[in-house]
């Protein structure tokens, strides 16, 4: 039996685990809504329920992620589904799908070499369905209440010019994401050096981004 880790028991999340009980499918999701949680424990008993914070590593290892299939990352932030895709990328897992509300978000979200990306104002929840179930299948914390911004800074400040990404990240307030460079978009590596005029992807704390804002340039903001 494929197991599939769920996270979000929203509209999507819900419907998902609809089509999937059909399908005989071994679902675990984490959630952190007690209004979701009891909906779904109310219509589906065996249905495993984490209640935790899906970013936090503990929380996906103990819904089981280290010998699942499967994982759909279906909150309805998309800073939120971008951190839960990156920490779960070291896990060996078949699949992992990512749900972003914002489609100017889905090219960085493949950079990031997820295997599937999907939009609910570009497909309906029925098309993450079929990512899941095809013929044979060989896919910092947050707090989920809008803490975190994705956001392009350009870099022009001599305290990042010459330093690797892993001297400035991760720490309490960001984590570099992606790195462009020229014609080249890189997924964030530590031994990448930061050169004036990159342009690097973050994700950043709400109330930090004023301070982050200033760490790498005093203009040339870009939101995504």
């Amino acid at each position: 039996m494929k197991k599939v880790i769920i996270v979000g028991g929203g509209r999507v999340g819900r419907y998902l685990i609809e089509k999937l009980k059909q399908q005989d499918y071994d679902i675990t999701l984490i959630d952190n809504h007690k209004d979701n949680i009891k909906i779904i424990k109310d219509k589906y008993d065996d249905v495993k329920i984490i209640k935790g914070n899906a970013t936090e590593k503990k929380s996906l290892i103990s819904a089981g992620i280290e010998d699942a299939n499967i994982l759909v990352v279906a909150t309805s932030t998309d800073e939120v589904n971008l951190l839960i895709s990156i920490v779960a990328q070291e896990f060996n897992l078949d699949k992992i799908i990512a749900r972003t509300t914002n489609p100017s978000h889905i090219k960085m979200f493949k950079k990031l070499g997820l295997n599937e990306v999907v939009s609910p104002e570009l497909a309906a929840c029925s098309d993450i369905e079929k990512m899941i179930i095809p013929q044979s299948i060989s896919e910092i914390a947050v707090t989920g209440k809008g803490d975190f911004e994705l956001i392009d800074v350009i870099v022009k400040s001599g305290r990042v010019i010459g330093k690797c990404i892993g001297d400035i990240s991760p720490n309490k307030d960001f984590i570099v994401v992606m790195c462009h460079k020229e014609e080249d978009y890189l997924i964030a590596k530590n031994d990448i050096v930061l050169e004036k005029d990159d342009v690097v992807s973050l994700l950043v704390k709400t109330k930090a981004i004023k301070k982050t804002r200033k760490y790498f340039t005093k203009s040339g903001i870009l939101h995504i």
